[in-house]
């Protein structure tokens, strides 16, 4: 039987009830009841009673009807299955929430359902009194159920004059309650935004390269069909996405060739690709959640096409900035228009859409919340809209046509139109935009260049020399070859002087964009931070020690000239002058017995001001010498004699010991200082838990190889050793939890890196691991030589393929129904897997091991120490030793609490540092990069003292400085606008081609010049220096002579100067 997540049923169910009963006169329409009707039909995936029942239950039921009521009463009528299945919530109604009652009635083939029917006509028409009562429905569905069912009967029913009822439509109180998303839901949202993304961006791009590059013959149909095919199933672009949770949310639009239509009913026609303007709007679904992207690619587009679509980012650009919490939905279309007018450009506004984007979630286009020029419902942080800015039936002039190229496609254009869409969550701190690929028209922009045009051969050889320079600066993927833009007739559009999106220009620029906004971002998080400090200075302060409140708590046994250690009371008493005084052993720095003579010494060393205290000196002490060193006087050292060296060294040794539990009980308080108490485990009792046997956990129990079971309970996993050593995770803790299947390794592995460290044995752990080894870690190979058609190896390799296969569905398996347990009792866990195709060899801790990337880490698993970097902790990376002469580079993490030093991993690559930087863009990490190893102890220790870090201004708010880090740019951001600037001025006609030639034929001469001096007075050298075996023998031989001759004259002198 399916299983009905109950907790999330009911939240969900009040949630839609306490919206009924706040809002009914308004939104609901006074409606007196609510009875949501699923029809038995199926062939709209986005009706409302579809989306509703995905959202309440997760799973569809046709043929059914829940009625809600105001006292707070949901009644169900539904087959005898469906009623089985909703069992489960029976009795379990949470006593916080305004829904109090689950009743279900069966379908009942003997009266046709009509007891059924009264039983609800009596509910919706409460008390009454014989008066008309409105009963709220989904309007748009009523009566359209075509099967004779329970849905039709109750209709028909309500229908009837007798039953006194008024339909009233309840649509959009639904779309209202279901339009804030959980974060659960937005997390699915952003998965199948990334889908979207991906298929855009491996898929369409990469066929439409393809198909350009080549001159192929194709039409939109063949290419949307085979977007379809890869959203159906991910693994075509090497996506490992389970494919039951995908799907296509409409068959794809690929439009070109003047014939452009922006509604989401458009189809893609079977006409052939023109290279023109290629529009394409394509939508995927990640367990029923729904996204959309949509993008134009401008293929030898005209001046005024370019003026048009940066226009057209203009507006996107404005309603994003409209899409702010509070303000109502028109003022996204208000946006836009009033950004058209102030640009002059007002005869644009009839070619808008009549909405700029929709609602989007399980529905994919919610009718209700369209960002038109009338909706007043307001944004709230939770919602997610496809924001789609189009610009419909514009015309190409004919001058703009006469500057196309002569076998350009655009000459033949009379109309066209542009499109961008994305998928955009709002937030409290404003919008982010889900769908990540580039809009700006450098990252869109293609251009045609004419084989025949009758230029020289050498330039179109330049030209390709130059593109497959920049595909290696920008290091693309491995199929580039086969699939990238390498011939004649595609290159980046030199006109516009844009770069390619993956070319190191293009990402400088985009990463002081980005740093900027990382700025003012950090400036606010510090803001909001230090307001909520507080009594963090009281928790600094030294408490005095007090071993004795008075002298008569004193042991009794303490003679007046006796050494006497007090265990109980960590206390050493003296005795001074005749007197006993005591002394905490935490002020004792050490205690020294030398060897005896005739009598024993005892010689005690204690902390004092005006010296180092060391770093064995506990943390309080260390802070009372602070305290009192500018006016105490301190007792740095006593010695103590004695005749009987017996009790001296029982003293000695009773203090050493009192030291060593002291220090071992501190390093255990800190240890335990910033622990979290942890929930208690609630075992699953009375159902089957999900279980992994024969699991090997890191970090070990003492020292010692620990093995067990993990299982999955209510509210975390439990592991159970062979020796009954149990380690509890509660889901609440698990701050990211990795899956990481078996490839290469020779483990496969389940990792949890927690939010608070929780102890293992004696020590604070914060990443626990259980795995699975696929072969032995020590199993050694065999030296003797084996044929490659050795049947017993061949069998061996079947096995291990076989068991790496067996143990990786085993992990997956588990991974999937620990995230059901955890789904289904209100806990949000969801396991990552490390993206293979982005990992690179590096030396985090005196290792060289491969570190790979998952969605929110930077991790090594397989070796110890564990190496698991939180991005979100990440303020900034930095690239040490960049240069041309090293073949490898370091890459240092800076952490946004800058009380902690960076994380390290040294010796990377020189191939991996372009794709590593392009994964940091796009993960929106800012980095700068420089030729040496920097002192990052002494940086951080300035920036933690600098309040003004992340201004870029100095105290007196006049002076300009480097904003946050921008102080370790290689290049400086001045620099980099300056380039960007000089790129946008420079031109490319004719005249300017024909000065460049005639400048590098000068400067050639004058380099053949220089060269042709360089090498005749390199002749000379060699001529000077050119003497055979036999004159250099000659030669030495005399120089030894000469030698000799001057040595004898200046020998005596000298010796007789050394004898005076």
């Amino acid at each position: 039987m399916a299983e009905l997540n109950v907790e999330k049923f009911y939240e969900r169910l009040n949630k839609i009830h306490a919206h009924f009963l706040k809002h009914r006169e308004q939104i609901w329409n006074g409606a007196n009841c609510v009875a949501l009707n699923r029809g038995s039909s199926s062939a709209d995936d986005y009706r409302k009673s579809n989306v509703l029942h995905l959202y309440l239950f997760g799973y569809e039921l046709p043929d059914t009807v829940l009625m809600l009521t105001k006292d707070g009463k949901c009644t169900v009528l539904a087959t005898k299955k469906k009623c089985e299945f909703l069992e489960q919530a029976m009795g379990k109604e949470p006593k916080s929430g305004s829904v109090k009652k689950l009743e279900l009635l069966v379908k009942s083939k003997a009266d046709n359902n009509a007891t059924n029917y009264e039983t609800l006509l009596k509910l919706a028409r409460g008390e009454s009194n014989g008066e008309a009562v409105k009963i709220g429905l989904i309007k748009k569905e009523f009566k359209t159920d075509p099967k004779d069912g329970v849905v039709m009967g109750w209709e028909k029913k309500i229908e009837e004059p007798e039953s006194n009822l008024e339909v009233v439509d309840c649509t959009h109180g639904l779309s209202m309650v279901m339009a804030v998303k959980e974060q659960y839901e937005l997390d699915l949202i952003k998965k199948s935004s990334v889908l979207s993304n991906k298929v855009l961006k491996h898929s369409f791009i990469k066929d439409i390269e393809d198909v350009i590059e080549n001159n192929k013959t194709t039409t939109h149909e063949t290419i949307a069909e085979q977007i379809n095919a890869v959203i159906e199933d991910p693994s075509k672009i090497n996506l490992k996405v389970p494919q039951d949770l995908v799907q296509s949310c409409y068959f794809p639009i690929i439009q070109s060739g003047g014939d452009y239509d922006f509604k989401v009913s458009a189809t893609s026609n079977s006409e052939n690709v023109k290279f023109d303007i290629i529009t394409v709007m394509l939508g995927s679904r990640y367990s029923n959640y729904c996204s959309n992207i949509g993008r134009t690619l401008l293929i030898d587009p005209p001046k005024q096409v370019q003026q048009m679509y940066d226009t057209l980012l203009g507006v996107h650009d404005a309603a994003l900035k409209a899409m702010v919490p509070g303000k109502p939905l028109k003022g996204v279309y208000a946006a836009a228009v009033k950004y058209l007018r102030d640009e002059g450009k007002e005869n644009l506004v009839s070619s808008l859409p009549k909405a700029l984007g929709f609602s989007v979630g399980l529905d994919f286009r919610d009718g209700n919340l369209l960002l038109n020029a009338k909706s007043t419902v307001p944004f709230k942080a939770g919602m997610v809209f496809n924001l789609a800015v189009s610009f419909s039936g514009l015309t190409l002039s004919s001058s703009a046509r006469a500057s196309a190229n002569d076998e350009s496609a655009v000459k033949n254009l009379s109309e066209y139109g542009l499109v961008v869409a994305d998928m955009v969550a709002i937030t409290d701190k404003g919008t982010d935009i889900m769908t990540k690929f580039g809009r700006d028209r450098g990252d869109i922009s293609y251009s045609m260049l004419d084989e025949d045009s009758g230029d020289d051969d050498e330039e179109s050889d330049e030209d390709d020399a130059d593109r497959k320079l920049a595909k290696k600066i920008a290091k693309e993927e491995a199929d580039a070859p086969s699939g990238g833009r390498k011939s004649s007739r595609l290159a980046a559009n030199a006109a516009s002087g844009a770069a390619d999106v993956e070319g190191v220009a293009e990402r400088e620029r985009k990463q002081i964009e980005l740093m900027a906004r990382k700025n003012e971002e950090r400036l606010r998080e510090l803001a909001r931070s230090s307001r909520k400090k507080g009594g963090d200075e009281k928790s600094k302060k030294a408490e005095e020690l007090e071993a004795y409140k008075s002298t008569k708590n004193l042991p009794d046994n303490v003679l007046p000239n006796q050494v006497k250690v007090d265990m109980a009371n960590q206390c050493v008493i003296l005795p001074i002058c005749g007197n006993p005084v005591p002394f905490h052993i935490s002020t004792i720095k050490n205690v020294v017995l030398p060897d005896p003579d005739n009598a024993a010494y005892l010689r005690i060393n204690f902390y004092t001001g005006g010296m180092a205290v060391g770093k064995d000196c506990p943390e309080n002490t260390s802070k009372l010498v602070q305290k009192y060193a500018p006016y105490a006087t301190f007792i740095r050292e006593v010695t103590f004699r004695s005749l009987d060296s017996h009790s001296l060294t029982t003293a000695f040794r009773q203090i050493s010991e009192l030291r060593k539990r002291a220090r071992m009980k501190e390093i255990q308080d800190q240890e335990e200082a910033n622990l979290v108490k942890q929930d208690k485990l609630v075992r699953t009792k009375n159902e089957r838990v999900p279980r992994l046997s024969d699991l090997t956990m890191r970090p070990v129990f003492a020292g010692r190889k620990t093995q067990g079971n993990l299982e999955s309970h209510t509210n975390g996993l439990r592991f159970i050793s062979t020796r009954g050593e149990i380690v509890d995770i509660m889901y609440a803790n698990v701050k990211h939890a990795i899956f990481q299947p078996c490839e290469n390794e020779i483990m496969v592995l389940i990792h949890f890196h927690l939010k608070n460290p929780i102890m293992v044995g004696k020590k604070k752990q914060q990443d626990i691991q259980f795995f699975t080894e696929v072969i032995d870690a020590s199993q050694a190979v065999d030296a003797g030589k084996r044929s490659m058609y050795d049947p017993d190896e061949m069998d061996d390799e079947q096995r291990e393929r076989q068991l790496k296969k067996r143990l990786n569905e085993a992990f997956k398996d588990f991974a999937r129904k620990v995230e059901t347990v955890a789904r289904k009792n209100g806990y949000s866990l969801e396991f990552d897997i490390p993206y293979r195709d982005l990992a690179f060899t590096g030396n985090p801790h005196k290792e060289m091991v491969s570190i790979q990337p998952t969605l929110n880490c930077l991790c090594n698993l397989t070796e110890t120490p564990f190496f698991v970097v939180d991005l979100s902790d990440v303020d900034h990376v930095h690239f040490e030793r960049v240069t041309f002469m090293s073949k490898a580079f370091d890459m240092v993490l800076i952490n946004k609490d800058f009380t902690k030093q960076p994380y390290r991993i040294d010796m990377i690559a020189n191939e991996e540092k372009d794709s590593i930087q392009e994964w940091l863009t796009d993960m929106e990490i800012s980095y700068t990069e420089g030729p040496m190893n920097l002192n990052w102890k002494q940086i951080m220790t300035h920036v933690v003292g600098d309040d003004r870090f992340y201004m870029d201004t100095e105290e007196d708010e006049v002076t300009a400085k480097e904003a946050g880090w921008e102080f370790l740019r290689m290049f400086g951001k001045d620099e980099a606008d300056d380039q960007e600037e000089s790129e946008e001025e420079s031109g490319y006609s004719e005249q300017s081609e024909e000065e460049s030639e005639e400048e590098e034929d000068s400067a050639d001469e004058d380099f053949d010049t220089e060269e042709e001096e360089s090498d005749f007075d390199g002749d000379e050298d060699l001529e000077e220096q050119g003497m055979d075996w036999e004159d250099m023998e000659r030669e030495a031989a005399a120089d030894d002579r000469r030698k000799k001759r001057d040595g004898d004259e200046d020998d005596r002198p000298a010796k007789r100067k050394r004898r005076r």
